[in-house]
């Protein structure tokens, strides 16, 4: 089962994010315009600061987010494991390598957290992470591979029941109120 991004709701939470940011960085503009006591010199230099930040912030979030909209499929659950795509790489799990599955609910939404076996296990060896940064492995061991649920297209009743029957009843999806 491939479980595509949803785009629309991709695109729609990242506008929204950026019309945030923008009201943020507004506010502070307005309340070093209003507020600050500067002479006209320091309030220039503060304002372009504000401005390039905010001009570098967005542009930084837009650049992470046209790359993460290439992945087509970022979670594929197949038969003999799980396959997990970001901007970042590939991750292939089987699903002896699984140690637990849950959606935790959190102030953003729900999210789905996978967490792999520690890597002390011998399970652990058949983990494909070759085709993933190092940096994102390591977060990847300690956090475990975390989707927020609003950006996966599917429904959250039909994704418990792909993870046991791709599974082979071995992995069951847990719900957490954390």
């Amino acid at each position: 089962m491939e479980i595509p991004l949803a785009r629309t709701r991709f695109d729609l939470f990242a506008a929204g994010v950026l019309v945030v940011y923008a009201a943020v960085f507004t506010a502070a503009v307005w309340f070093a315009t209003a507020v600050l006591d500067l002479g006209d010199t320091a309030l220039l230099v503060v304002l372009v600061v504000l401005v390039v930040a905010w001009v570098f912030w967005s542009g930084l979030y837009v650049f992470g987010w046209t790359r993460m909209r290439r992945v087509d499929v970022p979670l594929a659950l197949r038969g003999d494991g799980l396959l997990a795509r970001s901007q970042f790489g590939e991750l292939a799990v089987p699903w002896e390598a699984v140690q637990s599955v849950a959606v935790e609910r959190r102030w953003t939404g729900r999210l789905l957290r996978v967490r792999l076996v520690p890597s002390t296990d011998p399970r652990f060896q058949q983990v494909d992470h070759t085709r993933l940064n190092a940096s994102m492995f390591e977060i990847v061991q300690r956090k475990g591979l975390r989707y927020s649920l609003r950006v996966l297209d599917v429904d959250p009743a039909a994704l418990r029941e792909a993870f046991v029957v791709q599974s082979g009843g071995r992995v069951h999806v847990a719900q957490t109120g954390s």
